[in-house]
């Protein structure tokens, strides 16, 4: 057998090899997509049943490199569902509670906003989260009285910021105008700020504040 016909049989084993690998891959592939929608629903369905559960929205990954998350896309729409959870988790409507975990879970849901207002590339989604950092703002201003004019002056920032990456988001409009209501008196100067509020934040609901896969 010569050489040129024993390059061509490598050649033909190796494409043949690649071919097998490729398509064990992308069988593989189709099994993790399949099984993370199934999660995505399936943590959804947990979620309105018992939010503190573990591992909501999360499912094993067989494929290497981060192929699935790459290809569906959703690390957004999971970030945004996790941050929801811990506002419902830290308990807004209490504007007594001191439960350090409570606490945790406010700080927790700020940090998580805070990066999806200021990084999603979907404005609407950013605007949402605008618009909770706002709602968080609401729980500190019911409960605390110092730095008022500097929570109310965050508030309003985040809300505008909200109104102006969605005009559409009647949360975001009718959370400012209750802003608004609540520090009258308060001078709130124009302009200043962004959608990073202070760490932080107790009690109180706002609109906006909905569940995880429904509305957002």
């Amino acid at each position: 057998m010569s050489r040129a016909e024993l390059l061509k049989r490598a050649a033909l084993a190796v494409g043949s090899l690649v071919c097998v690998v490729l398509a064990v891959f992308l069988g593989l592939l189709a099994v993790d997509v399949a099984r993370y929608r199934d999660a995505l629903q399936a943590g959804d369905v947990r979620y309105r049943v018992s939010p503190g559960g573990d591992n909501l929205w999360s499912a094993a990954e067989i494929t290497p490199f981060g192929a699935r998350a790459k290809l569906l896309d959703v690390q957004d729409d999971v970030d945004f569902r996790r941050a929801v959870r811990s506002m419902r988790l830290a308990r807004l409507d209490d504007e007594t509670v001191s439960d350090p975990e409570v606490a945790l879970r406010r700080n927790e849901a700020q940090a998580l906003l805070e990066a999806i207002a200021s990084g999603d590339k979907d404005r609407v989604r950013r605007s949402k989260a605008a618009n909770l950092l706002g709602v968080l703002g609401l729980a500190r201003f019911a409960s605390e009285t110092q730095d008022r004019a500097r929570i109310a002056q965050s508030i309003v920032s985040n809300l505008r910021g909200a109104i102006e990456l969605d005009p559409s988001n009647d949360d975001a409009k009718y959370n400012l105008e209750l802003a608004l209501q609540r520090s009258s008196g308060i001078e709130i100067a124009e302009g200043g700020g962004g959608v990073n509020p202070a760490p932080g934040g107790r009690g109180v609901k706002g609109a906006g504040a909905g569940d995880p896969g429904s509305g957002y």
